[in-house]
């Protein structure tokens, strides 16, 4: 009597658990198929994996601020398995000196790490300010690599951005004019190709970087969105029009045989709530358990998936599948779980550097240095970038609520 009982409970438990399960929808049905038997590499595993076959990986990574993507990346280079140095398009290129000066130095204090960093920050970019913390622990977790390396193994780090000097701006109309030369001007191309100028930077560092250490050939170059797509499709209704290189295609079309470009899950940055797909990948991910995998896109549901993310240059694309643009795709954490780190810790507590911000406020908005000081935008943006701050995506709860259409209870 006593085994009917038992066997009765876990029957009931049993059912109890499988009524719970997330059920998807039929259109799903193929993304959760794949998911449930595809071969369960992490992604650390699948792009260590495939550098074993390729000696350049592009990542095309999620919006500037979101950090958990950055925690994988680093975990990637931890392992002793990556042989090679990182490529961002964070960062002007005239900045590599420096952070490579600091990368190679050894047993630096907690204080004088921070000062070290501080200081690349400082003149980073051509922004006043990059406030994206990731590239700050990005730059400090690879010095902490370092310290666990010997020379010929140690990992460096290449910004490939334009070349900027904030000491040789002067004026707001040198500034807007080098700044509205990136931007397309009455419907024609930028002055300034910068997708081509980050990819020759890169063709040149790493050429230098594999003859100074033909050992560590290997390149994680990270590129945000349309920068990283790997092959950018015809024009529509342009299709004679000249190609129009992304820095990834530049890199893969410079070395085809070497490079492979992946694509992070991630959620489209517009004026309007969406998701890859309308939000079918994430609903497919999240019913097969939101596991971390990473695999390649040929011959997949999710590669097969007609493209529906930013245009390059903002116009139609001849209709071309995922597959096409990317070779791989990695699922790191769900929506839920990106954090927005936002905030250099301590920037500001440099009054020279405040100084200089200011400046550099009154150049970029166009007003005079005491009306920067005055302004209390700008002092906003010192308290607020003078200290580290995370925060989920706004309206995630309208995210969730695209993907759980897919889904039935």
């Amino acid at each position: 009597m006593k085994i009917i009982i038992v066997l009765i409970i876990a029957l009931s438990i049993s059912s109890a658990v499988f009524s719970q399960t997330l059920q998807p929808n039929d259109s799903i049905k193929s993304f959760v198929d794949y998911l449930i038997h595809v071969p369960s590499l992490t992604p650390k595993e699948y792009v260590l994996k495939s550098f074993e076959e390729k000696d350049i990986i592009v990542i095309s990574e999620r919006l500037h601020p979101e950090f958990t993507q950055y925690e994988m990346i680093v975990d990637i280079i931890r392992d002793h398995k990556f042989k090679g140095n990182v490529y961002t398009e964070v960062g002007t290129f005239n900045s590599v000196k420096k952070i490579n000066e600091f990368l190679g130095k050894e047993g630096l204090s907690k204080e004088n790490v921070e000062e070290e960093i501080l200081k690349i920050f400082k003149d980073l970019d051509y922004f006043p300010l990059w406030p994206n913390y990731n590239y700050y622990y990005l730059i400090k977790s690879i010095y902490e690599i370092n310290q666990q390396r010997s020379g010929d193994d140690k990992i460096f780090l290449y910004p490939l951005d334009l070349i900027f000097d904030w000491g040789s701006i002067k004026c707001n109309e040198q500034y807007s004019m080098f700044m509205d030369m990136l931007e397309p001007q009455n419907n024609q191309s930028p002055v300034i190709d910068r997708n081509a100028i980050m990819g020759k930077h890169f063709v040149s560092a790493y050429l230098d970087a594999k003859y100074q250490h033909p050992n560590n050939k290997k390149a994680l170059v990270i590129m945000n969105s349309y920068h990283g797509y790997t092959r950018i499709p015809t024009y529509l209704p342009d299709t004679t029009e000249p190609f129009t290189y992304s820095t990834a295609e530049y890199i893969y079309k410079t070395f085809p045989k070497i490079t492979k470009g992946i694509l992070i899950n991630f959620y489209p940055t517009s004026s309007t709530i969406k998701l890859v797909a309308s939000g079918k990948w994430d609903a497919a991910f999240k019913v097969a358990g939101n596991k971390d995998v990473g695999f390649d896109l040929q011959g997949t549901p999710f590669g097969e998936t007609t493209f529906d993310m930013y245009n390059f240059g903002g116009r139609d694309y001849k209709s071309v599948s995922f597959e096409d643009l990317f070779d791989g795709f990695i699922f790191y954490k769900p929506i839920e779980s990106f954090e927005l780190a936002v905030g250099i810790p301590n920037i500001f507590n440099d009054s020279l550097f405040v100084e200089e911000f200011y400046r550099r406020s009154a150049i970029d908005d166009n007003i005079s240095i005491p009306e920067a000081k005055s302004s209390k935008e700008t002092q906003s943006f010192i308290k607020e970038k003078n200290v580290l701050k995370t925060e989920k995506i706004q309206n995630l709860d309208k995210y969730i609520s695209l993907i759980n259409k897919w889904i039935t209870n």
